[in-house]
């Protein structure tokens, strides 16, 4: 059931209540149908992946706040729930930041957070991150808040910090600029970047005075569970869910080439449709789609004249 409460209050609630909510993290449309349909509150728009599965490029600044937009606005038509989108540095200075809120907004996106990264900026866990000043990164904020305001306070700014892993930068750091982007820039949220250990996670969310949460590296091991996530303070925790639509994709298709046979497709198929009938069978994806064929249907039947109609039962179909 579609809820009438705004997405972007949906989110500000989300990041706002106390315990830990998972939020499915990947790129595509179908992959925000993907999470409402399993029945997750929220979905976030990856910028690195979208860098790659849809730029197909670095995720290092190349895509511009008009492309990443149009491509979020898709992601968010597609789905009830809302959308959280990763908006890089704000694609310039202040007053670029200033905008790119305000297309994100236009766009039915429901949150936004913004980098301290020097721009040309650089994917987390990459060599070579530098961060702007203290002033820089304020105002980039206090630009976005503003602009937010204008047009929806309940949209949600967030703050990330890339002060972890930067050119001479520590959790310290991180964790102090954490706080001024609170305190001097009124940032909704603050999201620490690449901490390498669930230690480092505690300490920075517990020294943080506000809503917070932490992407942990692969170095930090397995994830705690969610009740200790919670306790921790860990506002959200991404799932980054669509490893296996890259790892098994490859897979099969390398099976193919080595094989220069057919097979292993054919296998993979069957087996798939061996799950027809069942919650785990997607077809090629179809499962997912909205508005989807029988919408279709029903529109034609509505708003078509008789002549002009389909003859859906005596057509050869699956």
């Amino acid at each position: 059931m579609t809820s009438r409460e705004k997405k972007t209050t949906q989110l500000r609630r989300i990041f706002e209540r106390p315990g830990t909510t998972l939020m499915p993290f990947g790129v595509l449309p179908i992959h925000a149908q993907m999470a409402q349909r399993a029945g997750f509150e929220a979905f976030e728009v990856s910028g690195g992946m979208t860098s790659w599965w849809v730029g197909g490029s670095a995720d290092a600044g190349l895509m511009t706040m008009t492309e990443v937009v149009a491509h979020a606005a898709g992601v968010a038509r597609s789905v009830d729930i809302p959308v959280y989108c990763d908006a890089d540095a704000g694609y310039g200075s202040a007053v670029n930041t200033w905008r790119t809120t305000q297309e994100f907004i236009r766009a039915g996106v429901a949150g936004i957070h913004i980098e301290d990264q020097f721009e040309p900026k650089k994917a987390g866990g990459q060599a070579g991150i530098r961060i702007v000043s203290d002033e820089e990164a304020i105002g980039r904020l206090r630009a976005a808040v503003d602009a937010k305001d204008e047009l929806d306070p309940d949209f949600v700014v967030v703050a990330r910090t890339d002060a972890y892993a930067a050119e001479g930068g520590s959790l310290d750091e991180a964790i102090r600029r954490g706080n001024l982007y609170l305190r001097e820039a009124g940032a909704d949220v603050i999201f620490y970047e690449g901490l390498r250990s669930w230690d480092e996670v505690r300490r920075a969310l517990k020294e943080t005075d506000g809503p917070a949460y932490a992407i942990a590296s692969r170095h930090a091991g397995p994830h705690p569970s969610v009740a200790e996530l919670s306790e921790m303070g860990q506002a959200i925790n991404i799932v980054p869910f669509i490893l296996p639509g890259v790892q098994e994709v490859w897979d099969l298709l390398l099976k193919v080439k080595d094989s220069g046979e057919l097979a292993a497709y054919d296998e993979y198929v069957d087996a798939c449709f061996e799950l027809r009938g069942t919650e785990r069978y997607v077809g090629m994806g179809d499962a997912f789609i909205s508005p989807d064929y029988d919408d279709v249907r029903g529109w034609e039947e509505k708003y078509l004249p008789r002549s002009l109609q389909r003859d859906y039962e005596n057509t050869i179909h699956d």
